[in-house]
């Protein structure tokens, strides 16, 4: 009985963990969509929704983490580069945003 007991209680941790780590996921992706309002919002569109002149980003995959920080930071055709503009930590939560709108989620 104490082997149950003792197992319901690291359940119940590792469940609060998750938890605690899905709600950190939701902060990251609010945050994100604040640093996407301020700064991409105006060429790529409002929740992403793309008006077609510039690359729809819902439509980077999951493995493209390198190719948004690239262009991001070093920009690409007529996107201007936001190196030294957004620092890692914003990079990390438009990406979250991006991911949780993706079209592959």
């Amino acid at each position: 009985m104490r082997a149950i007991f003792v197992a319901l209680i690291a359940g119940s941790a590792g469940l609060l963990s998750v938890q605690a780590a899905l709600g950190q996921g939701e902060k990251q992706v609010e945050a994100g969509e604040a640093v996407y309002n301020d700064y991409c919002q105006t060429c790529h569109g409002a929740n992403l929704v793309n008006s077609g002149q510039t690359f729809d980003l819902r439509k980077l995959r999951k493995d493209e983490r390198a190719r948004f920080e690239n262009s991001v930071t070093n920009g690409k055709n007529q996107m201007p580069p936001w190196k030294g503009v957004l620092d890692s930590e914003q990079l990390d939560a438009v990406w979250a945003y991006i991911r949780a709108n993706a079209n592959d989620r």
